[in-house]
Protein backbone atom coordinates (compact mmCIF):
# COMPACT_ATOMS: atom_id res chain seq x y z
CA UNK A 1 0.00 0.00 0.00
CA UNK A 2 1.55 3.36 -0.95
CA UNK A 3 1.53 5.62 2.00
CA UNK A 4 0.75 9.78 1.05
CA UNK A 5 1.91 12.68 2.83
CA UNK A 6 -0.47 16.17 2.38
CA UNK A 7 0.18 19.49 2.28
CA UNK A 8 -2.04 22.30 1.97
CA UNK A 9 -1.63 26.02 1.70
CA UNK A 10 -3.73 28.59 1.01
CA UNK A 11 -3.86 31.82 -1.26
CA UNK A 12 -4.78 35.09 0.63
CA UNK A 13 -4.63 37.98 -1.61
CA UNK A 14 -1.77 40.03 0.25
CA UNK A 15 0.69 36.54 0.31
CA UNK A 16 4.14 37.50 -0.42
CA UNK A 17 6.31 35.31 -2.97
CA UNK A 18 8.73 32.94 -1.57
CA UNK A 19 5.66 30.84 0.95
CA UNK A 20 7.16 27.34 2.04
CA UNK A 21 5.26 24.39 3.16
CA UNK A 22 5.85 22.78 6.26
CA UNK A 23 8.71 20.22 7.04
CA UNK A 24 9.18 17.33 5.19
CA UNK A 25 10.71 14.66 6.90
CA UNK A 26 13.01 12.25 5.05
CA UNK A 27 12.77 10.06 8.16
CA UNK A 28 9.48 9.10 7.77
CA UNK A 29 7.96 6.08 5.36
CA UNK A 30 5.86 7.69 3.08
CA UNK A 31 5.92 7.38 -0.96
CA UNK A 32 4.29 10.33 -2.29
CA UNK A 33 4.16 13.99 -1.24
CA UNK A 34 0.62 15.85 -2.29
CA UNK A 35 -0.08 19.96 -2.03
CA UNK A 36 -3.54 21.06 -2.27
CA UNK A 37 -3.93 24.19 -2.88
CA UNK A 38 -6.71 26.64 -1.62
CA UNK A 39 -8.11 30.39 -2.69
CA UNK A 40 -8.58 32.77 0.46
CA UNK A 41 -11.94 31.36 1.37
CA UNK A 42 -10.37 27.48 1.67
CA UNK A 43 -12.29 26.45 -1.48
CA UNK A 44 -10.09 24.18 -3.01
CA UNK A 45 -7.94 25.22 -6.41
CA UNK A 46 -5.12 22.50 -7.38
CA UNK A 47 -3.94 19.57 -6.09
CA UNK A 48 0.01 18.34 -7.16
CA UNK A 49 1.89 15.81 -6.32
CA UNK A 50 5.24 14.78 -6.44
CA UNK A 51 7.26 11.46 -5.87
CA UNK A 52 9.33 10.82 -2.88
CA UNK A 53 12.60 10.87 -4.85
CA UNK A 54 11.72 14.40 -6.58
CA UNK A 55 11.56 15.57 -3.07
CA UNK A 56 14.76 13.85 -1.44
CA UNK A 57 16.81 15.47 -4.49
CA UNK A 58 15.17 18.73 -4.09
CA UNK A 59 15.78 18.44 -0.25
CA UNK A 60 19.41 17.62 -0.84
CA UNK A 61 20.27 19.88 -3.28
CA UNK A 62 22.71 23.03 -1.33
CA UNK A 63 20.78 25.77 -0.51
CA UNK A 64 18.97 27.36 2.16
CA UNK A 65 19.18 26.38 5.93
CA UNK A 66 14.95 26.64 5.69
CA UNK A 67 15.55 23.67 2.69
CA UNK A 68 18.65 21.99 4.17
CA UNK A 69 18.12 22.05 7.49
CA UNK A 70 14.45 22.23 8.16
CA UNK A 71 13.18 19.82 5.30
CA UNK A 72 10.99 22.64 4.08
CA UNK A 73 10.60 23.55 0.13
CA UNK A 74 9.19 26.69 -1.33
CA UNK A 75 5.55 26.45 -3.05
CA UNK A 76 7.21 27.39 -6.31
CA UNK A 77 9.87 24.35 -6.18
CA UNK A 78 7.44 21.91 -5.26
CA UNK A 79 5.15 22.52 -8.26
CA UNK A 80 8.15 23.04 -10.23
CA UNK A 81 8.68 18.89 -9.60
CA UNK A 82 5.21 17.79 -9.15
CA UNK A 83 2.36 17.05 -11.67
CA UNK A 84 -1.37 18.49 -11.45
CA UNK A 85 -3.43 15.43 -10.58
CA UNK A 86 -6.69 17.97 -9.92
CA UNK A 87 -7.88 21.27 -10.70
CA UNK A 88 -11.05 22.96 -10.63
Amino acid sequence: MEKIKIKGRALQHDSKPGQRLGSIKLDKDWDYAMLAMFDAKFNPLVIYEAKRLEIEDALRKPGSLAKNERGQLSVSKFKSISRVVWQV
